[in-house]
């Protein structure tokens, strides 16, 4: 089963995964069925197992960590309470800081995991140059996948299909994960999947899902869902578009940014507001928000001025050409390997100068609607 290697045990049995969850207590339930799956999981590898309380509780960590371990007692499991910044974009940051392996999961707490998950993973992260792999899932017990939905743009190349991982599961190089500056501040309980695979993209390392090894099941019932039920989920979702326009130049309706004012109008407003939102109704929600904005402009303004450093410019939700995706892919070969070759010994060795300072030494190489290489320094 699925435990710390203790010390005096060699490398291959020490830990190269965590998987890692946020949890509040309205869906513990859930965690424990996720948990039992996850300890069913057909695999030899060891792993940890990091989940973030994600709630303020009269209760010791300690005793919040007995009772989730023992729903799945055969797992290494340990666990934070985080009280200070509950929201979701708080939990992330949590879930990766405490991390402390190489390579890293998270999963949401209403799944179960099906297969051999962890060697689906690995093996796709050490064949492709990805930042984040993902896996699909299915609507509860049928065979109606929920991810990736074959409407949504992508591109297949070479058995991967490219696009934004939108939560669920998302798994990639921890410090990886770092080096691109984390999770957003200002995404605080919608959005942060989105603006975390635009900027993996942006800085030259493509993101998609594996399909033909291990899924997830989804059951959606799960209460305080943030995209389905959450209170207050009309301004958390009009925050996150409003700093998502300013941050990456989406401001201006133009060709470049049609697909992400298309998307907000059509998709996002309406699944918040409701299909038909007022002007009033809108102009109201943005007032309300102001202040938050005022406060948090300074922040979003220098966010902006690092973006425009970006490697590549793609835009938000903008759907990317399999030409843009190779490019994309051509630079994540060399550009990955930084973080893959510590941990894969068929991968070739890379100098110290480029491992720890490539992401620093890019240059300013202009993408925007022209396909072209990123050049380093």
């Amino acid at each position: 089963m699925a435990r710390v290697a203790a010390p005096g045990t060699t490398a291959e049995q020490t830990p190269r995964w965590t998987f890692t969850m946020l949890t509040i207590p309205s869906r513990v339930e859930y965690l424990g069925k996720l948990l039992q799956s996850m300890a069913a999981m057909p695999t030899k590898q060891s792993f940890e197992v990091v989940i973030v309380y994600n709630a303020a509780t009269p209760d010791e960590p300690l005793a919040v960590e007995s009772r989730i371990r023992a729903m799945a007692p055969s797992l290494n499991i340990r666990v934070y309470v985080n009280s200070t910044d509950s929201s979701i974009g708080g939990g992330r940051r949590v879930q990766l800081s405490v991390c402390r392996t190489p390579l890293v999961a998270f999963i949401d707490d209403d799944l179960t995991l099906h297969g051999d998950l962890l060697s689906a993973l690995e093996d796709t992260l050490r064949t492709h140059p990805l930042g984040i792999v993902g896996l699909p899932s299915f609507e509860e017990d049928t065979d109606t996948r929920f991810k990736p939905r074959d409407t949504t743009p992508h591109v297949d190349v070479d058995g991967i299909r490219c696009m934004p991982v939108q939560g669920m599961l998302v798994a990639g190089y921890r410090r990886l994960f770092s080096d691109i500056g984390g999770f957003n501040p200002r995404r605080r309980f919608w959005g942060e999947w989105t603006e975390f695979n635009l900027r993996m993209w942006r800085h030259g390392f493509p993101t998609g899902y594996v399909l033909d090894r291990g899924f997830l099941r989804h059951w959606h019932k799960a209460p305080e869902s943030p995209t389905r039920n959450m209170s207050g989920r009309e301004q958390h979702v009009l925050w996150g578009l409003m700093c998502t326009a300013l941050e990456y130049d989406a401001v201006s309706i133009n060709e470049a940014t049609d697909a992400f004012w298309r998307l907000a109008q059509d998709r996002y407003l309406q699944y918040s507001f409701g299909e038909q939102p007022s002007p009033k109704m809108l102009l109201a929600s943005v007032l309300e928000l102001m202040p938050r904005l005022s406060q948090e402009f300074p922040a979003i303004h220098a966010f902006a001025g690092e973006a425009r450093r970006h490697p590549f410019h793609f835009k938000p939700f903008e759907p990317l050409n399999e030409a843009q995706v190779r490019a994309v892919l051509a630079h994540a070969e060399l550009a990955i390997q930084p973080y893959r070759a510590s941990l894969f010994d068929d991968e070739p060795p890379v100098a110290d100068i480029v491992r720890t300072g490539w992401l620093r030494r890019i240059g300013r190489a202009m993408f925007s609607r022209n396909v072209q290489a990123p050049v380093a320094d």
